[in-house]
């Protein structure tokens, strides 16, 4: 079932990514799965979300070097790259209702992933959904930016 998170606190949220990363890390990659909302466009699967970050934003095929995700707190800063994270929310003028759902799309959230034990430029983008006094992620991208 999806995480609920019942505050608009951008630290609250920046918890729940954090935890969704930690899953990753520990390659529960079904548990991260079921926290997050879907949209069928994207396709996201278990094995997808393992099988991309694998393959450092693609589909691995048989690469040899497997990228793996790996814990925040222990990710260290690349001199070249600086960990990327942005949650922001929209003005109401540019909140719409994702009808699948039957939620309002309130925000975005950009996030970079410690891969390998460094931080990367492989980002994650989630949409952030309310209904009534909680919100929830749906997972679109993993990709770099």
């Amino acid at each position: 079932m999806p995480i609920k998170i019942y505050s608009t606190d951008k630290i609250e949220i920046e918890k729940a990514v954090l935890y969704w990363i930690e899953l990753l890390a520990e390659e529960k990659y079904d548990e991260a799965y079921q926290l997050t909302l879907h949209d069928p466009y994207y396709q996201w699967s278990p094995s997808n979300i393992k099988e991309v970050i694998h393959g450092y934003g693609l589909p691995d095929e048989d690469l040899e070097e497997k990228h793996k995700v790996t814990s925040p707190e222990s990710a260290i800063v690349n001199s070249n790259i600086n960990p990327y994270k942005d949650i922001d929310f929209f003005d109401d003028a540019f909140r719409k209702v994702d009808e699948r759902h039957g939620m309002t799309i309130v925000g975005n959230i950009i996030y970079d992933l410690p891969i390998n034990g460094a931080w990367s430029d492989l980002s994650v983008t989630f949409k952030i959904l309310q209904k009534g006094n909680f919100l929830m992620l749906e997972l679109n991208e993993i990709h770099m930016l």
